[in-house]
């Protein structure tokens, strides 16, 4: 939800800054470090979508997942789970 309360910057500069936010606030729910955070947790389409002008609403944390799932499916942007069994 950080990126999309920051929305889209102009700037490289704003948007390495916001990205960097973030993973600060990232690093902070999961008890982690902003580089954990980042590498681990941090779907990096969501980084490429946000440095691309494109982030979920705001408005609508009520439904941030679904939101996001939107903006990464939107484009088929999608890793098929694999079936167990």
């Amino acid at each position: 939800m950080s990126l999309a309360r920051t929305g889209p910057q102009r700037t490289v500069a704003k948007r390495k800054r916001a990205v960097s936010r973030a993973m600060m606030d990232a690093a902070e729910v999961l008890g982690n470090t902003p580089s954990i955070a980042r590498k681990s947790y941090v779907d990096p389409r969501v980084v490429d979508h946000y440095n691309d002008g494109e982030t979920i609403d705001p408005k609508r944390t009520d439904s941030a997942e679904a939101e996001l799932r939107a903006l990464l499916y939107r484009e088929g942007n999608v890793v098929p789970l694999a079936k167990s069994g």
